[in-house]
This record gives structure tokens, sequence and C-alpha cells, in this order.
């Protein structure tokens, strides 16, 4: 009746889950992304394959996971940020930007799409995304989607190696390229 137990679990050890890497995109169902054998939906795509990418290379994709959350989504038309056809992406995603000359160094800027509505047509949908998908990757990216689109693959804490633009600047950003500098912002009023 009086066993000793108290030293039964001391040799065990926890066993450690693989962490998720925090440099990630997130994109719907059907969103074309390039690979090395062509354009795919990200629907056909598996861990280990290797997305095109804006330095001219592929990333090899770490993790595919499904976030279990719906997402207020943007709607790009086709034609409109070099896309062949239309995007709809998650309103808090970010995309790559050229910047109006000697407004930053960087060639290119990391926006937010809820940030370019009622620009070229671009504006938020009335539905939520419940299919996301979001791709992982080792280092931090800018990846080509739906022939010319570039999403950021950004680190969720951290410094960012491409500038981060909040919303307000990139309303500025948009306003200084079409000229339209102090004038107030009808979209975000």
């Amino acid at each position: 009746m009086f066993l000793n137990h108290d030293a039964a679990f001391a040799d065990i050890t926890p066993i450690k889950t693989p962490a998720i890497p925090h440099i990630s995109a997130t994109v719907t169902a059907h969103t074309l992304l390039e690979t090395e054998n062509g354009w795919d939906t990200v629907d056909t795509l598996q861990a280990g394959d290797a997305i095109a990418t804006l330095d001219g290379g592929f990333a090899e994709i770490t993790a595919i996971t499904h976030p279990d959350r719906s997402a207020q989504l943007v709607h790009i038309p086709g034609g409109v940020l070099s896309t062949c056809s239309e995007i709809a992406l998650p309103a808090d995603a970010h995309i790559a930007l050229h910047t109006p000359a000697r407004w930053i160094d960087a060639p290119v800027v990391s926006v937010p799409v809820k940030a370019l509505s009622g620009w070229r047509g671009i504006r938020p949908t009335l539905f939520n995304g419940p299919d996301l998908t979001q791709l992982h990757f080792a280092d931090e990216e800018m990846i080509y989607a739906q022939s010319g689109l570039l999403i950021h693959a950004a680190p969720t804490t951290g410094e960012s190696f491409f500038p981060k633009l909040s919303y307000g600047d990139a309303r500025a950003m948009l306003a200084l390229s079409a000229g339209k500098i102090g004038q107030p912002d009808t979209v975000a009023a």
C-alpha cells in the first residue's frame, strides 16, 4: 500500500513542439504565386516549395498554416499594382510600393493594403475571408503574387529590412505621388 512513486517521473523530459517561424505572409485561397515550376495557387503548395522573390531568387516555404480567424478583405482589381487578375488580400497584409523620387532611400516600402483603399479602384470588401493561408519563411521576403504584386513576408516582431509605413504615412505617400499634398484624405474621413 505504501509504494514509493516519488521518483517515477524524474527522468522524463518534455517534448518540445517545433516553433512556427515568425516571418510570414497571409493570403487568401486561390492566390497565384510564382514557383520554380511556374504559377501555382496557394492551395497546391506545400512546405519545401519555393516562391519567387524581389531579389530574383526563390525562397523556400518553411511551413504553411491556416489561421483560425477571418479577416476583412481588400479587393485589388486586375491590372492594378501589376496584377494579372483581381485579388483579395487581408486588410492587415503588407505589400511593396515603389517610392516617389527623393522621398526615401529604399527602392520599395511596405504598406498596409487597407491604406490603399480608394486608390486606383482598390476597395475594402463587405466580406471576411475565412479561407486564409499563412506562408512562413526563414527570412524576410517580398514574394510575387498574381504575376507582379509583391506581398511582404514580414517578421511579426523586431526590425524589418524594408521600411514599413503606417496607414497615415502610406496615405501621405499616395497623396505625394498624385500631387495632392494639402488636400483632405476623403477615404479616411
